[in-house]
Parts: structure tokens; C-alpha cells; sequence
């Protein structure tokens, strides 16, 4: 493996990681930083090509063996790449993915048998890039088919969506639909889909009284304004998680959570 020493931060071969708390908005980028060994782990594993590899010297020797030889790595200070990445670096090695569209909606609902059962999850907005790593994280664990996000969400692909979610947003799918709102008529009208709505009305159907669909869009909002009018509109139903009087409510990841689960069983 060609290890490449890097003695200058302003090498453009390591531009991708510089500054990477100033360049968070990552969605016009064709390429993706990860941060961390478990995390350049599952990059190296996953559908999208590593492009590079960042290592403090200090782990070059122990996490040399793990990367493929086509892969360059480039070697720094420790120092330095506390000055590149912009910030106190700890964890030892950074890796860069190339991005790859994920299957359209449409091709990932066609795979399989017809008929079989789908579960997604309909993020029309969201504000916190966390909460979107945990739901793929969470949606990774109980077999949600995919995550279809809005263009006001976060990139699935930056940094702390991808630290959030432990990996998990470079193997389940997090589609970004530009037209959310055709693709969710598209899924009820062309494929069958019972799209049914997270809500903390008090008022609404307790989702434990509420069947699953054999194919389920379950439609979360936003952190601070939840469903809007319209996308209440194009829910079949309206389901709730009962609390006790007074409470406040629940984290939207927390609480996609507890719904995942229960309609995943």
C-alpha cells in the first residue's frame, strides 16, 4: 500500500478534509468524509467507492493492513490534521467516499415478489442532522426498507448524519426526493401504500390500536413544527403515542423509535 506523507495542509490531495465543520453542507459535493476507524470500516464495505484515506501517524502502522492496496492513504502529523480537519481530531483516520445514487423508488419497491412487505418512513422536512442519522440507525435495525427525505432535510451523507447512524446511512437506502409530495401520491395511488401520519395530538388513534399495512409510509415531522396541514391531508390516518398528562413531547427520532418497532413486528 503507497503511503503517502503530507507535509503541508494546503496539499490539494486532502482538500476534501479541510475545514470540515465550515464545509458541512455537503450536498453539492460528488464525494463524503467519514470520520473514524469502525466508520471508514463500513465505507471500505459499503456500495460507495473509498477515494481516500487520512491517517494520524500514530495509527499508520496498527490500521495498515485494513485498507486495500488501490486505496491512497496519506499520512499526517497528528498536529496537522487537528489543522486540516479544523478542529481537535481524535479519532485517527478520516476516509472519503465517492457518492452513487441509490435505486429509484420505484426500482426498490419493484425488487422481490410483488406484493411483498414495505416499510418506509416519510421525512417531508427535518432540521437536526442527528435526528436523521439516528432514524437510519433505528430503521437499520428493525428492517425499514428505506427512508425517503425531502429537500429541506439534511444530506444523508454528511458528516454527522453518517457518525450518527453508526454507518447505517451507507447501506439503508435515504433517498432524497426533490418531489416528496408526487412521490407519496405515487406510492398510495401506483403502489398500494397506507401512508399514516406520526402526530402528538392527544386526540388521535393510539398507534397500537392501528393495523400495520402490508405496505406502510410512515410520515414523521419536523423536530419543531411537525406534519403540516397538507401532508396530514395525504395521510390515510393519524396516530399518536399515548403520554401522561403534562408531558412534554417526545424526540422525533426517540419517538420514530417506538413506532418503528411497533409497526415493524
Amino acid at each position: 500500500m503507497p503511503f503517502i506523507p503530507i507535509d503541508d495542509p494546503d496539499d490539494p490531495r486532502i482538500a476534501v478534509y479541510r475545514s470540515l465543520k465550515a464545509t458541512n453542507a455537503t450536498r453539492s459535493l460528488d464525494q463524503f468524509v467519514v470520520e473514524g476507524e469502525r466508520l471508514v470500516d463500513r465505507l471500505l464495505a459499503s456500495r460507495f467507492p473509498t477515494v481516500s484515506v487520512l491517517l494520524c501517524d500514530r495509527h499508520e502502522g496498527r490500521l495498515a493492513a485494513t485498507i486495500p492496496v488501490d486505496v491512497p492513504v496519506y499520512v499526517a502529523p497528528s498536529a496537522m490534521v487537528d489543522a486540516i480537519v479544523g478542529f481537535p481530531f481524535h479519532r485517527g483516520v478520516l476516509g472519503c467516499g465517492q457518492r452513487r445514487p441509490w435505486p429509484s423508488l420505484d426500482e426498490g419497491i419493484a425488487a422481490g415478489h410483488p406484493g411483498r412487505p414495505v416499510f418506509l418512513v416519510v421525512c417531508p422536512k427535518l432540521s437536526n442532522p442527528e435526528n436523521l442519522g439516528a432514524l437510519a440507525r433505528i430503521g437499520d435495525v428493525f428492517g425499514v426498507d428505506a427512508i425517503l427525505a425531502g429537500p429541506e432535510c439534511p444530506d444523508p451523507l454528511s458528516r454527522r448524519v453518517v457518525r450518527v447512524s453508526m454507518g447505517t446511512a451507507l447501506r439503508l437506502p435515504v433517498i432524497v426526493e426533490n418531489r416528496l409530495e408526487e412521490a407519496a401520491s405515487r406510492l398510495a395511488d401506483a403502489h398500494g401504500f397506507e401512508l399514516i401520519a406520526a402526530v402528538a395530538d392527544p386526540m388521535a388513534e393510539s398507534f397500537d390500536a392501528a393495523p400495520r399495512p402490508r405496505r406502510l409510509a410512515l410520515v414523521l415531522g419536523d423536530e419543531h413544527e411537525g406534519i403540516d396541514a397538507d401532508w396530514l391531508a395525504r395521510c390515510h390516518r393519524a396516530v399518536t403515542i399515548p403520554m401522561r398528562r403534562g408531558a412534554s413531547s417526545l424526540n422525533v427520532a426517540v419517538a420514530a423509535g417506538i413506532l418503528i418497532h411497533h409497526y415493524s413486528r
